[in-house]
């Protein structure tokens, strides 16, 4: 009659302890939710702050094409005017080959510093996307934590009640028979009353 009731217990306290671990279960999901949108969030931060290097250095190396384009215009103007003032036909076609390799130079400048602001601003636009989803997310994982937070506080209430009641039960049972239940749950994975037919 004593095993029959210590078994009666047991069934009783798996049932218990299965819900414990269903609440559990619970809890870290919703935690983990948390985290892979945290995740996701540390993610697009990264993408903006290369962006944001790559506007950097895209602006940088414009204002240096810019500058070098001013001083090549500098030169130009001096060749030319060096051009009015020349004595013989091989200083004259001298100048005019190093005033029309400015020009080029310039010209190349120039194509390049226009590929490099349509670069920049096809940067910004795409920095000004991850921003926006960025803040929405950020928006959205606030609301999520409150309300897995306030989940978690229901569960661990509940959790709290199971748990008493598991005491309980738990003084109904041998010390023994409680001890080798433990165990076996521990090792099967929470697990260590199961039925059997016939």
């Amino acid at each position: 009659m004593e095993l029959k009731e210590d078994i009666t217990q047991l069934r009783a306290l798996q049932a218990i302890d299965l819900q414990i671990s269903k609440l559990d279960g619970d809890m870290i999901a919703g935690n983990a939710d948390i985290e892979k949108r945290q995740t996701a969030i540390e993610e697009r931060k990264v993408t903006i702050a290369k962006l944001e290097d790559k506007i950097a250095a895209s602006e940088s190396r414009r204002r240096e094409l810019e500058a070098e384009l001013e001083d090549e215009l500098s030169r130009i103007k001096d060749r030319q005017t060096k051009l009015m003032n020349v004595q013989t036909n091989r200083e004259y076609q001298s100048l005019l080959k190093e005033t029309e390799d400015g020009k080029k130079a310039n010209t190349r400048r120039e194509d390049d510093i226009v590929q490099l602001m349509e670069q920049v601003e096809k940067y910004k636009s795409k920095l000004e996307e991850e921003a926006n989803v960025c803040t929405s997310e950020e928006k959205l994982l606030g609301q999520e934590t409150k309300k897995v937070e306030k989940q978690a506080a229901e569960l661990n209430k509940k959790k709290e009640k199971i748990e008493k009641e598991r005491i309980t039960k738990a003084k109904k049972i041998s010390a023994p028979v409680l001890k080798k239940y433990d165990l076996l749950r521990e090792k099967r994975n929470g697990i260590a009353v199961v039925g059997v037919t016939e």
